[in-house]
């Protein structure tokens, strides 16, 4: 699990192992305040794979950082 902040958001990516094939895939929730209130995003359901959990969570990292560039 990594957490991250871009841009006054907490970006916190991980990783998960598909037991069967051995790949990984990953998700992120992205998290920030606004009027007072939290907000949150998810990103998840990816069907993009991976060979480590390290790399999955880079992927999804640089996802949600685009994610937040397109929604200031």
């Amino acid at each position: 699990m990594a957490n991250v902040y871009h841009n006054d958001r907490l970006i916190i990516a991980y990783a998960s192992m598909n037991q069967s094939s051995k790949d990984w895939s990953g998700g992120a929730e992205i998290t920030w305040k606004d009027d007072g209130q939290r907000r949150s995003h998810s990103i998840g359901g990816l069907t993009d794979r991976f060979k480590s959990g390290e790399d999955s969570e880079k992927f999804v990292i640089n996802l949600a950082k685009a994610w937040i560039d397109s929604n200031p």
